[in-house]
């Protein structure tokens, strides 16, 4: 009996033991741009520490099933009120919308997959390959004919970005603006968590030659001067666990062993004595 209580003391500390280091994750690990970069010892505020240009924002061009909300403004009363509608300076415009997904979805144009949409007057018009300032520029000439002083208004009402994985909230995230980053999807997404594995990051894109997947590390800052540092709509990102979590699993399940064990050993002692 003696020697059965000896034993499990032994498998009781061995374990404590173990558990202790196994789920150990290091600092640098959970610091993002942690790179080789080292900052001055004395580091002023003013001081410049790394300039490097950053690659050339590329807006998006429409592609086929995306979706475009377009508002069209004409002229068809005095001058201020025609300028009322256009800047909004009053809540004169009918079709107020409502900007949840739901909304934008059920008030959107849809591109087809010819790369066309349908609009009133002026029937199917090829927007494919376009910006939205360019199909600005498109529809304010085609309504020409038919309105006066017609201005448009384009937006993209399908843009967003999907992050999962070791994220604090993962989730679908609509964008709205014209520049986004992935460190803005992150934040958006809660962070990371202290088991987001930063030095392997995957991005999944849809090109025109189908989905492309790339890895990027988030330790080294150089992946801002890349094509990938800004989103693109339907972008999706996932975040990897590193190997601290599978022993961090390990080290609970190790956790409740070594309790049934402590309490077995307890039981033991109660019955020797």
């Amino acid at each position: 009996m003696q020697t059965l209580r000896t034993f499990l003391q032994l498998i009781l500390f061995t374990g404590a033991f173990s558990m202790m280091f196994s789920s150990c994750i290091s600092h640098k690990a959970m610091i993002t741009l942690n790179g080789s970069e080292e900052a001055p010892k004395e580091l002023k505020s003013d001081e410049l520490v790394q300039y490097t240009q950053l690659q050339e924002f590329q807006s998006y061009k429409v592609q086929p099933f995306d979706q475009l909300l377009i508002k069209v403004n004409a002229f068809d009363g005095s001058t201020e009120e025609f300028l009322n509608r256009e800047f909004k300076t009053e809540n004169t415009y009918t079709r107020d919308i409502d900007y949840n997904p739901s909304s934008l979805y059920f008030n959107s144009y849809f591109v087809d997959d010819a790369g066309f949409i349908h609009l009133p007057l002026l029937g199917d018009i090829e927007v494919s390959g376009l910006t939205t300032s360019q199909i600005k520029v498109k529809l304010d000439e085609a309504y020409l004919p038919y309105l006066k002083f017609a201005s448009t208004s384009v937006k993209l009402s399908n843009s967003r970005v999907t992050i999962f994985g070791e994220v604090n909230n993962p989730g679908v995230y609509y964008l709205y603006n014209e520049k986004n980053t992935i460190l803005d999807a992150i934040s958006m997404a809660g962070d990371f968590t202290e088991f987001g594995n930063r030095e392997n990051v995957k991005l999944i894109r849809l090109t025109d030659e189908g989905s492309k997947t790339i890895y990027l590390n988030l330790h080294r800052s150089d992946f801002i001067y890349t094509e990938y540092y800004y989103l693109k709509p339907s972008d999706v990102i996932y975040i990897e666990p590193t190997k601290g979590k599978s022993r961090d699993v390990g080290a609970r399940f190790t956790s409740v062993v070594l309790s049934a064990i402590s309490v077995a050993v307890l039981v033991l002692n109660i019955f020797i004595k």
